[in-house]
């Protein structure tokens, strides 16, 4: 079994004299926010195991009390838990990982991929899962495991409110509680391909754990039987035991890291949502979380010209500063003339941490404003808003008496008369009554006019979302995304519009979302109108990176004819613009469909623009 190197021994050596040097870890000027409870101490290790394999009971729990270490055993009844007792735990097995001392977390109901998965779907996933380890006997879990690695930010709520401290994740990094999120915390995979791609990957990973950051060691079965590849050997896996323990290293299990940090302040002030819309020059600077009347923006990537747009966020803001300015001098906020709010983060520099957010506070005064941040013809060209006027082109073929447009106004509590997706005659203009909480009203009105050559998609670029992300409830900038209609005939695969980012790159256009679609049938349509004309169809599309070996093939049609298809060969890992030939359409209303065809792909579109060429 390797022993440690000399430049490992002359690191540890160097941080000892760095102790001494500084007196303790605590006086080093590493934690802005006052995260941590304690000073993290160099060696401090966490080790976990994921679905339930047999030999966590059988080998690996023993092999731990052996050497006086501990860890966390995720448990899941995925994949063939429930079938094959011979490759995976029995619930009583499972039971006793508590008696060797260990710690049993949930790893979910099913092992799905949560990141695709609705909030609802996300609860069951979790609870389904501690209702089995309450009938097992099994203390309630405090610690999380996201399947497949992928965290759902949306859930983060629904695990502080039933209690978890920690969710973990992947990433091969270590987790540096200061700077990562509680629920998304980074973890090292050890298997058999990371041993064979790097024999000494264990090593250089655990050497990593410096003062004040943790590694986190993820294992699957020792082995695995049903999937041999994320397993590890036993006699490989007991010398990493020897070595933590003869180095003496601190192996803790999950839940033990609430010793040293307060989870309740990190997610507040850390937690990233980059798939949420905020923006302006610099759309993924971090996220934003609420608790009372205060926002916490986490800002990653100040925007260039130190200015954070906040779309959604229509309450006045009544004083905005850094969390990490001692003297809490107030930031410059400005407001447009629907109520969107801009924060001027520029200030006296402060000294943080490398890699550690700004973080700015928010004071929310008052109620939501009486604004409409967004007001859209489904089917119809994109409207303007300007002031208190809203106005929009549209095809001679529109109905004007009877449209049915949805609007925006980024507050339950903020209403208006005609409601949102009622439907009215358009051919004078209408006036539009929008009421805040406060009694304060602003009237909008209302203009359509027919236009030669009108033709539009509405949201071509799947900016405004009924389904953010894969999740099937209502959040984003705008209703508007329900012109986009999802259909999953056989009920499997994935769809819905995801924030480009990681599996995807970015769109050609700039912007952050796309539709995606996986499995055989599954589409999303739309029903636009047309004047009688020869039009062309374009779009961009891009297959999912780094997972299944080709795209699917995609299917384009108006109405009932078929306007353009593309075979798997033709869709690859960056983005290609894709253009139909000429077809003609007849005046009046045609669905434009997208569907998937054969092949194991995820696919993303974006960019659906339609014009007119005669």
């Amino acid at each position: 079994m390797k022993r440690p190197s000399i430049l490992q021994a002359l690191t540890s050596i160097t941080y000892g004299i760095l102790a001494a040097i500084h007196g303790s870890a605590e006086t080093i000027p590493n934690d802005p926010y006052g995260i941590l409870k304690k000073a993290i101490p160099e060696k401090t290790v966490v080790l976990t195991f994921d679905d339930s394999c047999l030999s966590h009971a059988t080998f690996v729990a023993p092999l731990l009390k052996q050497y006086g270490l501990t860890g966390t055993f995720y448990v899941s009844d995925g994949f063939a838990f429930r079938e094959r007792k011979d490759w995976y735990m029995s619930w009583a097995q499972v039971k006793s990982l508590e008696d060797y001392g260990a710690e049993v977390g949930n790893h979910t109901l099913g092992h799905g991929q949560l990141s695709a998965t609705s909030l609802d779907g996300c609860r069951k996933a979790i609870t389904g899962l501690e209702e089995l380890l309450a009938t097992a006997g099994v203390r309630k879990p405090t610690t999380f495991c996201w399947p497949f690695y992928n965290a759902n930010t949306r859930a983060f709520a629904e695990l502080t409110s039933r209690g978890y401290t920690f969710a973990r994740g992947g990433g091969g990094r270590p987790y540096r509680p200061t700077i990562d999120c509680p629920f998304d915390t980074p973890s090292f995979d050890v298997n058999e391909g990371t041993v064979k791609q790097d024999k000494d990957g264990f090593f250089k990973a655990v050497q990593q754990a410096k003062p004040g950051q943790i590694v986190i060691l993820t294992f699957h079965g020792v082995p695995d039987i049903e999937h041999p590849s994320v397993g590890i050997d036993p006699k490989v896996f007991e010398g990493y035991v020897r070595y933590l323990k003869e180095n003496e290293f601190t192996c803790l299990a999950m839940r033990d890291l609430g010793q040293y940090v307060d989870t309740e302040k990190a997610a507040l002030l850390l937690s990233r949502a980059p798939e949420l819309p905020w923006g302006g020059n610099s759309p993924s600077w971090g996220g934003v979380t609420q608790k009372g009347n205060q926002l916490f923006l986490s800002i990653d990537q100040p925007p260039t010209d130190g200015k954070l747009t906040l779309p959604g966020m229509t309450t006045r803001i009544g004083k905005a500063y850094r969390l990490a300015d001692p003297d809490k001098h107030p930031l410059n906020i400005e407001a447009n003339d629907r109520g969107i709010q801009t924060v001027l983060i520029a200030g006296e520099p402060l000294h943080l941490p490398p890699g550690a957010p700004l973080v700015v506070v928010a004071d929310l005064e008052g109620s939501p404003r009486a604004t409409i941040l967004d007001f859209v013809f489904p089917g119809l060209p994109a409207a303007n808003l300007a002031g208190n006027q809203i106005t929009v082109e549209v095809p001679l073929a529109t109905d004007r008496t009877k449209l049915a447009p949805v609007y925006n106004t980024g507050a339950a509590l903020v209403t208006g008369q005609p409601s949102s997706g009622s439907t009215g005659d358009f051919t004078r203009p209408r006036a539009y009554r929008i009421k805040a909480p406060d009694g304060a009203v602003r009237k909008y009105f209302v203009s359509v006019t027919p236009k030669k050559g009108a033709v539009g998609v509405s949201n071509p670029s799947f900016e405004r979302f009924d389904r953010l992300n894969e999740f099937g409830v209502t959040e984003g900038t705008s209703p508007s995304g329900v012109v986009w209609e999802f259909s999953q005939p056989h009920g499997d695969g994935e769809l819905g519009i995801k924030f480009l980012g990681g599996s995807t790159p970015p769109s050609p256009d700039g912007s952050l979302h796309a539709a995606f679609l996986r499995g055989a049938g599954n589409g999303f349509s739309q029903e636009v109108v047309f004047d009688a004309g020869e039009y062309v169809l374009s779009f961009d599309v891009v297959k999912r990176r780094g997972y299944e070996p080709s795209a699917a093939a995609v299917r384009v049609s108006v109405g009932n004819s078929e306007v353009i298809s593309l075979t798997p060969a033709q869709i690859s890992e960056e983005w290609t613009h894709q253009t139909s030939p000429p077809f003609h359409v007849s005046d009046g209303v045609h669905r434009i469909a997208f569907t998937l065809g054969e092949g194991g792909g995820m696919d993303f579109i974006d960019n659906v623009r339609l014009q007119l060429r005669n």
